[in-house]
This record gives C-alpha cells, structure tokens and sequence, in this order.
C-alpha cells in the first residue's frame, strides 16, 4: 500500500527531510496555540530541530513504532500540519493518534478530513483494532473532530500530564475498528 493518502482537500505523505522548513514554518506560525497543549513545542526553535524531528520519526518508523504523515493541501502543496500513529509496539492492534493543523488553516474542516484518512489506513493497511486520543479537557475543537470521525468518550486521567509546569488533565478517547467498520 502506498504511503500517501489522497482526500478531496489534502495529501497525507510520510515527512522527509525536505519537509524540515516547511515544518518548522508551520510550528512557528502556530506557536502560541500548539504551546498550551504540546510539550514539545518549546524545543522546536529552529529548522534543523524540525530536521531532527522528521529524522527521529523516520528512525522510528523503521522500527515499527510510529508513522507521521505531513498534511499537505492538495491544491498548493502546503504544509498544514502533522497526523500521527504513534506508540505501535506498546500493545499490538493499539496505536495512538494525533493531529494537529497549523493556525491559519484551521476551521477549514482540514483536521477531520486528515483524521478520516489517516484512521482508514489505520484500520485498513495496519490492521489496528483500535485507535486511542488523549486530549486537554478545554481543546474543544479537538474534542468535536474525534467526535465526528467517531471517537467514544473513554474518561479523564487526572493530572496526568505535566505540560508548562503544571500537571493537568487528559481526556481519553477511544475508536475500535468494528465501531468504525459501521459507520
């Protein structure tokens, strides 16, 4: 199966090194909103930190424990931002994933879209029984996208996470394949 996917709107293809200003421009133009719920924002201050990124996540795609997919407008070939699978090796059949769209493209519908096509992949090509999102009890807009792509509410891991120097809370959401074979 290739690694690109192709929506009406996007293109999803694995990062490469190529990427790295594209990235980091989108990450820069993003920073205040991805800060308040990312943790590693704050180490990304440079091209070659997004160089670095792109090159651990191929490292760790070898080994069978991530894929990152940029997500690209399919008209202009923009990066708008980054849909993940990450933690593949911890628990067969279970993959967490991420996403997140830069700044000026939001609202566009864009995320969905993206999490639509990565999570078919997900269950298609991977053969994942289920796909699991942990989010910030305010990331609204988080929330309803999962939603939309069909993600069940699982409940809150108090104080959980330790992000800009306090602990906080995450949701925890949840989409087994049979539910999304239904839809």
């Amino acid at each position: 199966m290739s690694d690109l996917l192709q929506g009406r709107r996007l293109v999803l293809r694995l990062l490469s090194e190529g990427d790295g200003e594209a990235l980091f421009a989108s990450v820069d133009s993003s920073r205040e909103g991805l800060k308040r719920r990312l943790r590693w924002v704050r180490d990304v201050v440079s091209v070659e930190d997004s160089r670095s990124f792109i090159r651990a996540c191929s490292e760790a795609r070898c080994r069978g424990e991530r894929e990152d997919f940029g997500v690209f407008e399919a008209r202009s070939g923009v990066l708008v931002g980054v849909a993940s699978l990450q933690s593949l090796l911890v628990v067969p059949g279970l993959a967490e994933f991420s996403l997140w769209i830069r700044a000026d493209r939001q609202s566009r519908g864009y995320g969905l879209e993206a999490g639509r096509l990565l999570i078919a992949r997900a269950f298609r090509h991977d053969a994942l029984k289920k796909l699991y999102s942990r989010l910030h009890p305010t990331n609204r807009v988080a929330r309803k996208m999962l939603q939309r792509a069909g993600f069940r509410y699982e409940g809150c891991l108090r104080r959980d996470k330790r992000l800009n120097g306090r602990w906080i809370d995450q949701e925890c959401w949840g989409l087994l394949r049979s539910e999304w074979k239904r839809k």
